[in-house]
């Protein structure tokens, strides 16, 4: 079985990130920027204004010059929504710049934050993993369950739900999807296998439990159906994209608050490649 094999004949980015840095407000084992834990050690931006951020107007020209027209909020080490400036800078970029904002949430703060939520422009995803509050709190290291049932409705009609499935949550699979599917604002779910870099061996078990259950479950539900190269199902009438982030062909520009610009969609990679150096222009 193969575990990683990058696909790197990509299509031209279509959207950028702008990966936040600070102390998130979960804790998930799988977290991607876990793989990069000790680069991004102490470096924290969720209250420094934007127009503060090196190299940030540099990269929103770039991506004007590559059409690029939606910006998402997202982070390596923080949740999109904890900026402390958020309903400025995405007035500033969907007012002044003409983008279109939108955000990959984990929800904590969602209905704090509902109201720049329903000005965004752009897709509004939120990360569910799981419906048990004893399973939430062993993938993302929080006791805090989200009002999803009040948030969702709320969240205007371009939602997605990503939920990373695990050896801890694969049992829900479908309760989840089933609760899911009764929010007609949720356009497709995206069911993702953990991505790594650097910790293979130590999530190897939670990869190879994604393969396995897709393999059964591609024999009961059979589609040929692909969207960016993933795997494409329907259950309970809700989009399922099975979601292998090495394989597929979407592209993207990354931006992360400490300066550093990436024209690589694989962020770790991309990170370490063009990182910012202390003390150099």
């Amino acid at each position: 079985m193969t575990l990683i094999n990058k696909n790197r004949k990509r299509d031209l980015p279509t959207f950028a990130n702008i990966n936040l840095l600070g102390t998130c407000n979960a804790n998930c084992y799988f977290c991607l920027g876990k793989d990069i834990e000790q680069e991004l050690y102490g470096l924290d931006h969720l209250n420094d204004h934007f127009m503060k951020w090196e190299n940030f107007i540099t990269f929103l020209n770039f991506c004007k010059a590559n059409n690029i027209k939606q910006l998402y909020m997202t982070g390596q080490t923080a949740d999109g929504l904890q900026y402390k400036y958020l309903d400025e800078l995405v007035h500033f970029l969907q007012n002044n710049l003409q983008f279109l904002v939108g955000v990959r949430t984990n929800g904590i703060l969602a209905l704090e934050k509902m109201e720049v939520i329903q000005s965004m422009r752009a897709e509004i995803g939120y990360s569910i993993h799981s419906l048990d509050p004893e399973t939430n709190y062993k993938m993302m290291g929080s006791h805090i369950m989200p009002d999803w049932d009040t948030i969702i409705p709320l969240s205007g009609p371009n939602v997605r739900v990503s939920i990373v499935l695990t050896q801890y949550n694969i049992s829900e699979f479908f309760d989840i999807v089933k609760y899911l599917s009764k929010f007609e604002n949720v356009r497709y779910i995206q069911l993702r296998r953990i991505s790594t870099d650097t910790r293979m061996e130590l999530l190897k078990d939670d990869i190879i439990a994604y393969e396995e259950f897709y393999k059964e479950f591609t024999i009961a539900y059979p589609s040929d159906a692909t969207f960016y190269l993933a795997q494409q199902h329907t259950l309970y009438g809700k989009q399922l994209n099975f979601w292998r982030t090495v394989e597929t062909s979407i592209n993207s520009y990354n931006y992360f608050t400490d300066g550093t610009m990436s024209d690589m969609y694989f962020i770790v990679e991309g990170y370490l490649k063009y990182r910012k150096q202390p003390g150099k222009k």
